[in-house]
């Protein structure tokens, strides 16, 4: 079952849209959720995937439905005419290799925005996926660095971000994978996905990044980046959205997440946890 975000419209289920504003015109954002960090951002003249091509989550997160999949496979509405789909890195809670590789047959039109490392992570699963390189658009900066390039009139920014940390036996086992949070712009919004990073390894982009004023309408992070009050106030302080997306939360910590966004929402009220059961809700703009 998707979700979409709808302000100032009527709703209408299964779809709840945001509408934001940017400078002095109106314009439509629609975030129809996937799955963990899956999302379809569609506004007037675009419409584009993110991490959202997948079956497996380690058995720990949210999966797309099958009918989502599917519908997303065949470009049936509302996943048709899409123009791009992006990778934040490569791990299979984000990425199937299989369905890739069918989906960028299936669709030539389409661009894959991603990074080398989940290149040749796919390639290695996938022999010969490099025959579709002429569909690839690759941003890969060094650690803590930018890379930008418009895409078909999406202005898209790359922010190597390092992968959040986890330990085994005093040793990071992701120190090695390759993560970039985008910041996504289209028809005048701003959108920021983090993918799998942490409020630590944001900090120090930020530091050496001071020239970065980012201004985003919309934020899409990962759960551990708002575990905090004082967390919410540095994204708050520093990245400037005006609406949270919470993603990525297990599903075991669904419930918690639930109430923790709520006392949450008491410093931040236009803040989001989505889930396969979210309510609907209306939403009314603060510009």
């Amino acid at each position: 079952m998707k979700h979409t975000f709808l302000l100032l419209a009527i709703l209408f289920i299964p779809s709840l849209h945001i509408k934001l504003h940017a400078q002095k015109e109106k314009y439509n954002l629609e975030v129809t959720y996937i799955a963990n960090e899956g999302y379809l951002l569609k506004t007037d003249h675009h419409k584009v995937l993110i991490d959202a091509l997948f079956t497996e989550s380690y058995g720990i997160f949210d999966v797309p439905e099958k009918d989502t999949v599917d519908a997303i496979m065949e470009g049936t509405t509302p996943f048709d005419h899409i123009e791009m789909h992006l990778l934040t890195h490569y791990h299979k809670d984000h990425c199937s290799p299989e369905l890739m590789v069918k989906y960028l047959n299936k669709f030539p039109n389409i661009k894959l925005v991603t990074n080398r490392p989940a290149l040749v992570f796919i390639d290695g699963d996938q022999f010969g996926f490099v025959s579709y390189k002429n569909q690839f658009v690759e941003l890969t900066p060094e650690q803590n660095r930018n890379e930008s390039k418009n895409v078909n009139g999406v202005y898209i920014t790359a922010h190597a971000m390092k992968h959040l940390s986890f330990f085994r036996k005093d040793i990071d086992i992701e120190q090695y994978m390759y993560n970039v949070a985008y910041t996504i712009e289209m028809d005048g919004v701003q959108i920021f996905h983090s993918g799998d990073t942490s409020i630590e390894n944001m900090k120090i982009y930020l530091e050496q990044n001071k020239d970065w004023k980012p201004n985003i309408d919309i934020a899409f992070l990962y759960y551990g980046m708002l575990n905090t009050e004082d967390n919410l106030k540095y994204i708050i302080s520093t990245l400037h959205p005006k609406k949270i997306v919470i993603m990525h939360v297990p599903l075991y910590l669904t419930k918690e997440w639930k109430s923790k966004t709520e006392e949450l929402k008491k410093s931040f009220p236009e803040l989001y946890l989505l889930n396969k059961s979210a309510s609907f809700k209306k939403f009314v703009s603060d510009h």
